[in-house]
């Protein structure tokens, strides 16, 4: 199978898994990386258009295969290319986003967190853009990438004067991840974020930070190396072929339920990947509002 062969049966989805390609496109690694570099370069600052095209799957399979590379050059195009405001990102890579865009971050990063850092930052970036990012970083920690203490410092400072303090979901996330990562050591900044209201206790509340106190700092990491939301990408092939999208309609009701809510079938005219986010989204989003107005 020639590249230009491997990228025509990556380049759409036809409800069959490509698992030939997937697999010559990992056996021509050195040769297929520009291509797939090009292809998150290109879409990058076209997502609308990309968005016209509901069956291009190419820059997911992209993604994922930089990931499983290492690819260093993917990851500044990854990071500009969900830097984009509001929820395009999310619209033309479905769940890639809620469920593991952090680790593609943590896999190609190399390390170097000062991207991840501007992502997270970055006001004008989706709220859960910000909060894969943030997750990237306790990634590196559980994998012993990086230090814990440089992340511990960074929270302290996200806390303190790095992150606006309005409501927004990553507040969730780094109270959720502080609590994981230092519950002591941050658990003045984490007690301020509750009292302001900035944390949607119907997902992580005091009783949690609680929990991950009494379970300690080293236990509470341990617990997340049995995770996967907390490991890199290994392999393409195995992260992607159970998705809902691939199996077939006879199968649709047995796997419906994966993630515990609600539909997860994909709709024909709108392919998008394992198809948790949209409905989790609306479900938090309903969530917050209810909570918010009790408090009211």
């Amino acid at each position: 199978m020639e590249l230009t062969e491997i990228i025509a049966e990556l380049e759409n989805f036809t409800g069959t898994f490509p698992r030939l390609a997937l697999e010559r496109a990992i056996s021509e690694q050195e040769a297929i990386t520009p291509l797939l570099l090009g292809t998150v370069q290109e879409w990058k600052s076209k997502l609308e258009e990309l968005s016209e095209c509901p069956n291009y799957f190419l820059h997911i399979y992209a993604m994922y295969l930089l990931a499983q590379f290492r690819e260093a050059q993917a990851y500044q195009p990854i990071v500009e290319f969900f830097s984009v405001p509001g929820e395009i990102s999310m619209d033309v890579t479905g769940d890639l986003v809620t469920e593991d865009l952090g680790r593609i971050l943590a896999s190609v990063c190399g390390g170097n967190i000062e991207p991840i850092q501007q992502l997270i930052e970055d006001r004008q970036a989706n709220e859960y853009v910000r909060s894969s990012a943030l997750r990237s970083l306790m990634i590196l920690v559980v994998q012993g990438a990086i230090d814990r203490e440089v992340v511990i410092k960074y929270f302290e400072e996200l806390f303190s004067t790095r992150l606006e303090r309005e409501y927004s979901f990553i507040w969730t996330k780094l109270v959720t991840e502080s609590a994981v990562l230092a519950p002591l050591q941050l658990k003045q900044q984490i007690d301020r974020a509750f009292d302001e209201d900035l944390v949607e206790s119907f997902f992580f509340g005091q009783k949690d930070v609680d929990y991950y106190i009494n379970l300690g700092q080293e236990a509470s990491l341990n617990e997340l190396r049995d995770r996967k939301h907390y490991t890199s990408i290994e392999d393409t092939i195995s992260e992607m072929e159970w998705w809902n999208c691939f199996q077939e309609k006879k199968h649709k009701e047995s796997t419906r339920n994966t993630f515990g809510i609600g539909d997860l079938s994909l709709s024909p005219q709108k392919i998008t990947m394992p198809t948790k986010k949209k409905s989790q989204v609306k479900m938090q989003k309903q969530a917050r509002r209810k909570n918010r107005s009790k408090k009211k």
